[in-house]
């Protein structure tokens, strides 16, 4: 069935199919949606992105395909305490629960949001520092081992970024969006990075930046 995102009345249609297929196939009692579907810009191949609680048998990640799309569907039993594998729900919005079990989560999560995470010791900080240099270094080699570390350095180094300067690191497509508001000279390094082809002065420079004052 094709819906439009960009046509209010499809994606009303689309969210109340969704809220019966949780609530029947899964027992669900309270269903969060957040991520693109949630925020409003996700495109056509945007994920559905829910996490839910019931009493169901089958809990933890549920991710199937369902009318086409992909629904990554995380499903805990009622009354599961949040934690902070959930940050990610933090500017969800609720598609039904039950008493105020969806509000009372969206709360907490939110407040530990907002609270940051805890700030790296000097001592960690330095360590994390120079195991992105040591990473460099071997993914500058040009051997079969350099070309293994140098995407495993690409993946790292982002989530370093924003580690290292008390940030909360949201996986890379709210960090990247975050980052060109915010720091549009650092999401340009970023960028060139990680495209298709960089080269290890773009890494480098990203290395260097990562590694900047915190």
């Amino acid at each position: 069935m094709s819906t439009s995102l960009d046509d209010p009345e499809d994606q009303r249609e689309l969210l109340d199919r969704l809220c019966a297929h949780l609530r029947k196939q899964f027992s669900c009692s309270t269903a969060i949606l957040y991520g693109s579907r949630a925020r409003g810009d996700g495109d056509s191949t945007s994920d559905i992105d829910v996490l839910a609680f019931g009493d169901a048998d089958e809990t933890g990640h549920v991710a199937h395909r369902w009318e086409n799309l992909f629904l990554d569907l995380l499903v805990y039993p009622s009354g599961t305490k949040p934690s902070r594998d959930w940050l990610r729900i933090h500017d969800g919005r609720i598609l039904f629960q039950r008493h105020a079990e969806g509000d009372e989560v969206l709360a907490a999560v939110r407040d530990m949001f907002s609270s940051g995470p805890e700030r790296m010791s000097p001592g960690d900080a330095r360590t994390t520092r120079l195991w992105l240099e040591k990473m460099l270094a071997r993914a500058e080699k040009g051997d079969a081992e350099g070309d293994y570390r140098r995407p495993w350095l690409l993946r790292e180094v982002l989530e370093i970024y924003f580690l290292l300067r008390g940030r909360w690191y949201l996986g890379p497509k709210m960090s990247l969006a975050s980052l060109q508001n915010e720091e549009p000279a650092h999401f340009e390094v970023f960028r060139k990075a990680l495209a298709s082809g960089a080269s290890m002065a773009d890494i480098r420079s990203a290395v260097t930046t990562a590694n900047g004052p915190g």
